[in-house]
């Protein structure tokens, strides 16, 4: 191990954080099945049936979930080893699931232009999600060698990926949707702002300063929060998304 990766794990002793990185792990977990338990219905009762693309996007995102929590039990007990071999695993379904989301995007999309709430301009949410997910999952993979740079870094990657679940809850169990950009955001991203919140906060209260993954993770989420709201409002970025759309044809 190099010198400055002792260093890390000197300044931010990786067994301190285990506990609350199941929590938040945890959390994402309830928001993602409580979220499209409540979907799950209207889901399967679509006509014309959703497409295949769409089940495979979901089938493969509960895949990533569940190797993303084995890797923190197997952290948490001990098997390191085991970790580090299947964390290539995680890596190879990390890689398939960003041009599989994008296409299932990009379907869904299509099959709904001929329905009344057909709003191409949502895409700026979906291109978001998967940038931010990218850039958290290469940063993770290139901090591996420093646990608590790294553990960081696959939480936000499954945070980044949450917003479905939370907007869900939200949308579908409490019909709640509100108004204006401010609006849109918080009916979207109000889970991840929890969460991030939650790890800003804990690291203040174990270490009085936030590590500098978390920060930059934030960083990225809501910045990326922040274009795509600008651009959900945007009738030019609308009317570019109405010509994609028009131009990508397939609708599973």
């Amino acid at each position: 191990m190099s010198s400055s990766a002792v260093a890390a794990q000197r300044a931010w002793p990786p067994s301190s954080d285990r506990k609350a990185y199941i929590v938040w792990m945890a959390a994402v977990w309830v928001a993602v099945l409580s979220g499209f338990g409540l979907d799950f219905v209207r889901y399967l009762g679509e006509r014309p049936a959703p497409p295949l693309i769409l089940h495979l996007h979901g089938a493969v995102f509960v895949a990533w979930m569940a190797l993303v929590s084995t890797q923190i039990f197997l952290v948490e007990t001990s098997r390191v080893k085991l970790h580090r071999q299947l964390g290539w695993w995680t890596v190879g379904v990390s890689a398939a699931m960003v041009p599989l989301g994008l296409v299932a995007a990009m379907v869904d999309q299509a099959r709904s232009v001929s329905h009344p709430d057909y709003a191409p301009q949502f895409l700026a949410l979906e291109f978001e999600e998967m940038f931010a997910f990218s850039t958290c999952m290469i940063a993770g993979v290139l901090t591996r060698k420093d646990p608590a740079a790294h553990k960081r870094w696959m939480i936000l990657t499954a945070v980044a990926i949450s917003d479905a679940g939370f907007a869900r809850i939200g949308l579908n169990g409490l019909k709640i949707s509100l108004p204006g950009p401010f609006g849109w955001w918080l009916t979207y991203f109000w889970g991840i702002a929890l969460l991030l919140i939650a790890m800003i906060g804990w690291d203040l209260w174990r270490r009085r300063r936030v590590h500098k993954a978390v920060l930059a993770g934030a960083a990225v989420l809501w910045g990326g929060q922040v274009v795509a709201t600008t651009l959900e409002f945007s009738p030019a970025w609308k009317a570019a998304m109405v010509a994609l759309v028009k131009w990508w044809g397939y609708a599973g």
